[in-house]
């Protein structure tokens, strides 16, 4: 965090001193602004939703999507195609749950840690421009996450941009959203900011209907537990960065962000089984608070020869979670039970990378680099627990300590050539995994290194000058969380406790895609079809430990194929109107490795988006849109999460001032259910959604941004070209 601080110091310092009239010489045009024969990409214009597609990504530009601006970044991300966002916060990618999540090209510890469910439905999208859906990287970005990676890409500033946007909505039950941010931009120095705050309250409901079968006596044991809660969250965040040209072909940016909030919920649990200790209601009150400090700074040096540069980067994150429980448990047939359970989670990670690309022969260029990665995880359990609030006693089953360090070293090169209509890429990526897990109170330390080898292939040819054939194949690699490797015992309820596993491996996958791709007059079309193999793969298994209790523990599976599909397809179906849709279909198997936990299972399931953009004059805009997504396979079971409509409407008044209003899910159709299916465990779990969410906002726009036409640049993070921020 020093580091970050000393850069923003050092590029203020900077720009007090007398600077020179000369104006820095403006860096290679993007992709978007040279001429259509020299670009490789396909760019199309609509008024929703742009795709750019390149070798080894699709590109969706959200900026206009009104329940994105207004939403969360699981808003964003449904927006996406293939990507399923579950009402837990649980993120697939072609119904794989590997899944990456960066911003601006480069890791977030908010996005991709056990917590990561909870930031994604509170953390506000309203300057997010882009998704960017990478499922075949290059070696140049890390193969963390077996699914791929998705990549959020935030609003870019113009050079001599002075502007501000404030935007604040209101919804019903006292929902509020408000948000800022500006831009001043100089010669040599530009500084950006933004703020936002996040007001939330609904009501969910969940019903369990769970059948065992009693090894003892062979009797069916049945229960059936149903819970309300009632949900309030507040969050907010702020972010300052700068951006100074040290010379005209050396750039240095800072960066400087913090989020926090809290949450409270109040469910209310009833539980009634033929088994009597089974039987209880339950009342609890959970608070969680988060605070979240985030610091990065990166150096670009542009040398001679076309596409010659040097980039260094430093990202530091470090973020704090308490949560406290106080509940009250009356069993049928004995007393009642008072609890206090409090968790404080620490987490530090700390990314450096140095990358360096150069022309490599006529029409060749090699792109090097070394990745370090450090995420380490501190763990405090603390409970108690008794028949009054007076005589609560420590509870040594719930008090632990639990340490997690991960250190990851990587080299990487890639290889790249034109050669007319083909177009090839070659690389390979090389890394060294430190792993730390230390149980300190049952003194269970695990110490382990491991060595492996990511290779990447990607392949063009160009059929014409609308038609491109693209194939691809990566390795990737999904690590259990520390959550995931913690040994500890973790009580949900009476009924229902979670345990990590401290002897996971990483799940591998191989994943092969090819795509056809055209672009002709203003539409889009991408046909894309991919199989996907893994081995040891990491997933929930619900075990009867006796007495009507379950516990919830990972595993790792022997092997898992996914086949399938996907279409997408945008442009203009009238002068007025235009659209986006995109489908997918899937064949999945999974095989576990642990005999007697669960059997093979396979099934088909798909996804589908549409969206419809309607602008009759320039001042009114209306938006309908709306996705599905069928069953998901889990080792025992499925999920199926269903779909929902939103609506969209903006009133430009004039050129500063707008407003708009948002529907998300109008016809409550947003459900859950999670099914497990074995000889001797039956489960049913069914999660309603708070309902339909309106919000009716106000935008207002000034300085020199508000009105100006917005131009699409090409990929701002692209890793494998090892293109600058912004």
């Amino acid at each position: 965090m020093t580091v970050i601080l000393a850069t923003t110091a050092s590029a203020l310092a900077l720009t007090l001193q007398s600077a020179p009239q000369q104006r820095p010489q403006p860096t290679p045009p993007s992709a978007d602004e040279r001429p259509a024969a020299q670009r490789d990409e396909i760019v199309v214009t609509g008024a929703r939703s742009d795709v750019v597609a390149s070798t080894d990504r699709l590109s969706f530009n959200v900026a206009d999507d009104l329940n994105v601006q207004n939403g969360t970044l699981a808003d964003a991300l449904r927006a996406a195609p293939g990507v399923d966002v579950d009402m837990e916060g649980r993120v697939s990618l072609r119904g794989d749950p590997g899944v990456t999540i960066m911003i601006d090209g480069r890791p977030s510890a908010a996005l991709n840690g056990e917590a990561r469910g909870d930031a994604l439905q509170s953390m506000s999208a309203g300057q997010i421009k882009r998704l960017e859906i990478i499922t075949n990287p290059s070696a140049a970005m890390s193969p963390e996450g077996s699914g791929g990676v998705i990549n959020l890409v935030t609003k870019p500033v113009r050079q001599g941009a002075r502007y501000g946007t404030v935007k604040a909505a209101a919804g019903q039950v006292g929902r509020r959203t408000g948000a800022a941010n500006g831009s001043l931009s100089g010669k040599k120095l530009t500084l950006t900011g933004d703020l936002s705050y996040r007001r939330f309250r609904g009501e969910a409901d969940a019903t369990t209907e769970r059948e065992r079968t009693d090894l003892a006596t062979g009797t069916a044991v049945r229960a059936r537990q149903v819970t309300d809660d009632e949900t309030s969250m507040k969050m907010r965040s702020a972010r300052l960065g700068t951006e100074y040209y040290i010379s005209p072909k050396s750039k240095l940016t800072g960066d400087f962000s913090y989020r926090g909030g809290s949450q409270g919920t109040e469910p209310v649990v009833r539980s009634i089984s033929n088994l009597p200790g089974a039987t209880f209601d339950r009342m609890a009150k959970t608070n969680i608070s988060l605070h979240s400090l985030g610091g990065r700074t990166s150096w670009r040096r542009t040398l001679p020869g076309r596409g010659h540069e040097l980039a260094v980067d430093l990202d530091v994150d470090e973020t704090r979670q308490r949560r406290r429980i106080d509940g009250l448990t009356e069993f049928a047939p004995a007393q009642a039970s008072f609890e206090e359970i409090a968790t404080d989670v620490e987490r530090t990670s700390v990314h450096g990378r140095v990358d360096y690309k150069r022309p490599f022969g006529k029409d060749g260029s090699l792109n090097l680099g070394y990745d370090r990665d450090l995420a380490m995880s501190d763990f405090d359990f603390r409970a108690v627990r008794g028949p009054s609030l007076d005589a609560l006693a420590p509870v040594p089953s719930l008090t632990n300590r639990f340490d997690f360090g991960q250190t990851v070293h990587a080299v990487y090169a890639t290889y790249q050539i034109d050669l007319g209509r083909w177009e090839a890429q070659i690389g390979l990526r090389a890394e060294q995994v430190e792993l730390d897990i230390d149980q300190q109170t049952d003194a269970v330390r695990i110490q382990r290194n491991y060595f492996r080898a990511y290779p990447t292939v990607h392949l063009d040819y160009e059929l014409s000058a609308a038609d491109k054939l693209r194939t691809s194949y990566s390795r990737r690699i999904q690590r259990p969380s520390a959550q995931d490797l913690n040994p500890y015992t973790i009580y949900n309820d009476p009924l229902n406790l979670r345990r990590g596993n401290p002897f996971l491996r990483p799940e591998v996958t191989d994943s092969f895609e090819a795509s056809w791709q055209r672009r002709k007059g203003g539409t889009f079309y991408s046909l894309s079809a991919f199989f996907r193999t893994s081995r040891d793969g990491v997933t929930d298994v619900v075990q009867d430990i006796g007495n009507n209790v379950f516990l919830n523990t990972r595993a790792n599976l022997a092997n898992g194929e996914r086949v399938g599909v996907e279409v997408v397809a945008g442009g203009r179906m009238a002068k007025k109107l235009t659209y986006n849709a995109s489908g997918g279909f899937l064949w999945n198997q999974i095989d576990p490795r642990q005999a007697g936990v669960s059997q093979r299972r396979s099934g088909t399931t798909g996804t589908a988006r549409a969206s419809l953009t309607w602008q009759p004059s320039a001042e009114n805009l209306v938006q309908l849109n709306g996705n599905f997504s069928g069953p998901q396979l889990i080792a025992q079971g499925y999920r199926r999460s269903g779909g929902q409509i939103n609506v969209g409407y903006r009133r430009k008044i004039d050129e500063r001032l707008s407003l708009t209003f948002t529907g998300q899910n109008i016809f409550d159709t947003m459900r859950q259910e999670t099914v497990i299916d074995t000889p001797l465990l039956r489960d049913r779990i069914r999660q309603q959604g708070a309902g339909p969410i309106l919000h009716f906002g106000l935008t207002w726009s000034l300085g020199g941004q508000a009105g100006r036409k917005r131009t699409e640049p090409a990929f701002d993070f692209d890793q494998s070209a090892s293109a600058p921020p912004g």
